[in-house]
């Protein structure tokens, strides 16, 4: 245990489990299985376009997953957004308990985030190492993606304002310049653009348009870029434009004559909200006055209204299972982050908190499990899309309410 457990049980939970989580990294590693590489198999391949077939092989994948991974013989892999959620994980723990082993944890992540750029384009970027398959979609391995590269810009902010450092500083530059060279700019309503999720991805996503946004405005707060504000604002209204009357946001934004399914950008889930709202609240604290106050209020109203329950559980507006462990992690996340801006934050976010660790988490280890049906449980640990999330959201949940409980 490296951190000195506090009398008050709510913090109590998240120190404990958020070591228990290190802990399972330190003997399994970061190098894993994931739910999206076994869809990059050719045989799931072709089904992924279409709703039915699709959706039956992750039923499939999902309540036999690791027998249809053998079966298949899917290969673990070593995905950089592991390592720059690690890595903002455990500034947040430095920050919090001024342990110098947290910080050395997060400088190694960011290290290795060095070692495994993509090369090729005009800056740092860092992409899956599977293929994304989808209907209109078909993204190499490698082939650099502006979520992770994104939060790996959130990472080395976070380094430069805990530690200093120019490489952090410079890390953030480069980051923003493969944005801004190299993610297509793609035309939206009016004077609006919605940046692309890889350079040769057309999709409008909002959640990644939002977070290429973010760490723009970033870069140019903290560290002087010039043009960054330009490019992110037509961004920001772009999706600013696309709330729904009751608050949320889809998914994406899809045109008649779009080669993609309309039906998947059209859907309202939990943790897309949670991306979407997070990067808002980041964006207006780093440039006042570019969020209207009521997008923010009436997307959280909606997010808090609509999916979740009292008893934390995160659903999505189309269904409320399977509840997966990325949702659960995203809860924690967005009600510790939006506690900032928001009142009555903090019981919301201790519930967020034990429906995982009661429904969702390996009792011998505390590894979070993968997915929750009504009669099944999903009990594969994935270190990118569910382990490295919650160390990430406990870390948070940490620097947030730690010390108010003195």
């Amino acid at each position: 245990m490296r951190i000195k457990l506090c009398n008050d049980p709510a913090i109590a939970l998240a120190q404990e489990w958020v070591c228990q989580i290190d802990i399972w990294f330190e003997q399994h590693g970061t190098v894993g299985p994931d739910p999206f590489d076994i869809k990059a198999h050719p045989l799931l391949r072709r089904l992924q376009p279409y709703r039915t077939p699709r959706r039956c092989a992750t039923l499939f994948c999902d309540f036999f997953p690791h027998a249809s991974r053998r079966l298949l013989h899917i290969a673990p892999t070593d995905n950089p957004k592991t390592h720059a959620l690690l890595a903002l994980g455990g500034l947040r723990l430095f920050q919090v308990t001024g342990d110098g082993y947290w910080l050395d944890k997060a400088k190694a992540n960011l290290a290795w985030l060095l070692e495994h750029r993509t090369n090729g384009f005009a800056g740092l970027c860092w992409g899956y190492p599977f293929s994304v398959t989808g209907q209109g979609l078909d993204t190499p391995p490698g082939t650099p993606v502006a979520v992770i590269s994104a939060i790996a810009g959130e990472a080395f902010a976070l380094a430069h304002e805990v530690i200093g450092e120019d490489r952090n500083l410079e890390s953030v530059r480069s980051i923003a310049r493969f944005m801004l060279k190299d993610l297509p700019r793609l035309a939206g309503p009016g004077d609006t653009h919605c940046f692309g999720y890889t350079p040769g991805d057309r999709r409008r996503v909002h959640n990644a348009n939002l977070l290429v946004a973010e760490q723009l405005v970033r870069a140019a707060k903290v560290a002087g870029m010039d043009g960054c504000n330009e490019a992110a604002l037509p961004a920001l209204a772009f999706t600013l434009r696309a709330q729904r009357e009751d608050g949320a946001w889809p998914y994406g934004y899809h045109d008649e004559g779009d080669p993609y399914e309309a039906g998947l950008l059209a859907l309202v889930d939990h943790h897309h909200t949670g991306f979407v709202l997070r990067s808002l609240h980041a964006i207006e604290k780093a440039l006042p006055g570019s969020v209207p106050k009521e997008a923010l209020e009436e997307g959280f109203h909606f997010y808090r209204s609509r999916l979740m329950e009292h008893s934390g559980m995160p659903v999505n507006e189309y269904a409320r299972f399977p509840v997966d462990i990325h949702a659960c992690a995203e809860a924690l996340l967005c009600l510790s982050v939006l506690s900032e801006r928001f009142d009555g934050c903090r019981m919301p976010a201790l519930n967020a908190m034990r429906w995982p660790h009661q429904f969702l988490r390996n009792p011998k280890d505390s590894a979070p499990w993968h997915r929750r049906y009504p009669l099944h449980i999903s009990r594969i640990t994935f270190p990118r899309w569910g382990a490295a999330w919650m160390f990430r959201a406990l870390a948070e949940y940490l620097h947030r309410f730690e010390r108010e409980s003195g």
